[in-house]
């Protein structure tokens, strides 16, 4: 991939995290994000798509009216939970975004270590979120079950769209 592709894939990325993190804050965000830093994660810049996260969920947050400290923690709340995601994915199913590291592994194994990976992120998104914002664990219940189900299945739409665009080799003929 050519720098001004991963540049426009950014760029598209940082579109549609923008739009949604505007939609509904925090809880619709975090899915797009870890999808984002899943995407990005094989090209071997991930650092530059951290720092486009953190840049534009700070810059929102401080353009919504918050300070620049609450901007920051902001950033820390959506970047944190997706590179953990992304990394637990990358760690636990070597390939799987890509479609190539997943085919001597059961589909339940996959699936139950996505969801894994998504709770792993849930749960690190209500702890920083209770952290930062001072309220009581007891309060949050629903919230890691929700986040839970929204990253699993944006990954899952992502890697779907991801493996119809991509063309596959069987044998000597080139499938699309």
């Amino acid at each position: 991939m050519t720098v001004a592709r991963y540049a426009a894939r950014t760029a598209a990325f940082a579109a549609v995290y923008l739009l949604f993190s505007w939609v509904g804050w925090s809880f619709v965000a975090l899915p797009v994000a870890a999808v984002w830093m899943l995407a990005q994660g094989h090209w071997g810049l991930r650092r530059f798509d951290v720092i486009t996260l953190v840049t534009i969920t700070t810059a929102a947050s401080i353009a919504g009216g918050t300070s620049m400290l609450a901007g920051f923690g902001a950033a820390a709340l959506i970047t944190f939970p997706a590179m953990m995601f992304a990394l637990l994915v990358e760690r636990w199913l070597p390939g799987w975004w890509q479609g190539h590291g997943d085919r001597f592994r059961s589909r339940r194994t996959r699936l139950a270590r996505v969801a894994a990976a998504a709770a792993l992120c849930a749960v690190a998104f209500v702890v920083l979120y209770a952290v930062l914002l001072g309220i009581p664990m007891f309060g949050l219940l629903i919230e890691p079950v929700l986040l839970t189900a929204a990253v699993f299945v944006a990954a899952l739409a992502g890697r779907a769209l991801n493996r119809g665009r991509t063309p596959r080799v069987t044998g000597l003929t080139l499938v699309r």
